[in-house]
């Protein structure tokens, strides 16, 4: 009976430890989020799209202007397409758009359709005072938005350039189902685990290049 009493208080202080530990690093995280939010401010403009920001990044001037979309998931789209805004850039205007809820565009409430996805990519360049008609470069689910887009407003894109695009018909034809983003996501996300797995193992998180394609700081 003794050793049982022991061996259970022992497991509640092992699971209080680690209960206060969770916490700690919770806090740890939302705090470090904070004073980085203020240590690396947009590097482009934040303009208003129903009530809440949208960050555009340009770089560049030319004849035609690019408008570079990120796939699905993709972090910073702005940083991560920064090999490919460096030479588009050198001929051309490029521009990169982050959807609500990537790099330093506000999050939304609002269901993200292919309708309202291009609306609101649409009237951050227009209040970017940036004119069309543009050179759209998809990548990924972009391809979707990009098609949706010409087909809409066809006066105000000039040509498609995929890369790597999805197509409308491509789950039909490979019989595979939408990628679903489990709502627990929203609740994992402020905890800090995505900073944890960057710490313990940054090399599989890291973008897949050469040392010098992108800066340090990026």
């Amino acid at each position: 009976m003794q050793k049982k009493f022991r061996f259970l208080r022992i497991l509640q202080n092992v699971i209080v430890a680690i209960l206060g530990i969770c916490i700690i690093w919770v806090v740890t995280n939302q705090v470090m989020t904070a004073v980085e939010k203020k240590k690396y401010p947009p590097i482009g403009q934040l303009v208003e799209v129903n009530g809440r920001d949208i960050h555009v990044y340009t770089k560049g001037k030319g004849e035609n202007t690019i408008v570079l979309l990120s796939g699905l998931g993709t972090t910073a789209p702005a940083l991560d397409f920064e090999p490919l805004v460096n030479e588009l850039s050198k001929d051309n205007k490029v521009v990169v758009v982050e959807p609500f809820g990537y790099g330093w565009s506000d999050i939304t409430n609002k269901k993200r359709t292919v309708e309202n996805s291009v609306s609101e990519m649409r009237e951050a360049l227009q209040k970017s005072n940036i004119k069309g008609p543009y050179i759209l470069m998809p990548h990924s689910v972009s391809g979707v938005y990009s098609m949706y887009y010409a087909n809409k407003y066809p006066d105000e894109v000039k040509a498609i350039i995929g890369i790597d695009p999805t197509l409308p018909k491509a789950l039909d034809y490979f019989k595979e189902e939408a990628p679903n983003i489990p709502s627990l996501m929203s609740v994992l996300a402020p905890s800090g685990l995505a900073r944890l797995a960057l710490l313990t193992s940054p090399n599989q998180y890291l973008p897949l290049a050469e040392e010098g394609t992108y800066t340090t700081k990026n």
